[in-house]
């Protein structure tokens, strides 16, 4: 599992805003995050922010064109009455079980889809199709490896990520495999990515690990 999946909840309801993130963070791979649905462009568009997806509670609807653009094509879950919109939408009041398989459905519709991108500092990383855009409009081709390990990285939301772990979660081996393998993709990786790769601003080593910086 790649780390948790954060989902903005665009709500003014005080009682979904407490009790639907704590569901979420009960058994499933997603982190609910309550902002106030005028709030919901400026935190999308924040790098630190990380949002795989953002929930949007139906009374919030004339939201929906500034979300859009800020959205960056990431999936908008409208939760209520949706025919007054095009978004997909999911009945109140909201199931967990139901939530999470639309969800899930919904991610991995836009994940495999050519214009999926993920901002990491000045770029765009593309999963589906293993691409790095640079500022500039280059194209970095990156191998199924270095696409897993910015991903994993990427959901682990800031976190510093040990060397075994990514060894587990992108490779599937035992924390007892020399880490050498990891730490070769991580030097060709940062020779794509980085424009000083000896001085990483982006892909940064911790302490026992690595740790994706949101903006360089």
């Amino acid at each position: 599992m790649a780390g948790p999946r954060h989902l903005l909840l665009l709500t003014e309801d005080e009682a979904l805003a407490a009790i639907l993130p704590a569901q979420l963070a009960q058994g499933t791979e997603y982190r609910a995050e309550p902002v106030a649905p005028g709030d919901g462009a400026a935190r999308l568009m924040d790098p630190l922010a990380r949002i795989d997806a953002t929930l949007l509670d139906a009374p919030a609807l004339e939201w929906v064109e500034p979300l859009r653009a800020a959205s960056g094509g990431r999936p908008i879950l409208l939760l209520g009455d949706g025919a007054a919109s095009e978004l997909p939408s999911l009945p109140k009041p909201v199931r967990l079980a139901a939530l999470v398989s639309r969800m899930n459905a919904l991610l991995a519709a836009f994940e495999a889809s050519p214009e999926a991108g993920i901002r990491m500092g000045g770029h765009f990383f593309h999963p589906a199709s293993r691409l790095m855009l640079t500022p500039e409009g280059s194209r970095i081709r990156l191998t199924e490896k270095e696409a897993a390990i910015l991903l994993y990285l990427h959901r682990a939301a800031g976190r510093a990520v040990s060397r075994a772990e990514l060894l587990g979660e992108v490779w599937g081996y035992s924390a007892a495999v020399a880490t050498h393998t990891l730490e070769t993709h991580i030097y060709r990786l940062r020779r794509k990515i980085e424009k000083a790769p000896e001085l990483a601003r982006l892909l940064v080593t911790e302490e026992g690990g690595y740790r994706l910086e949101p903006a360089p």
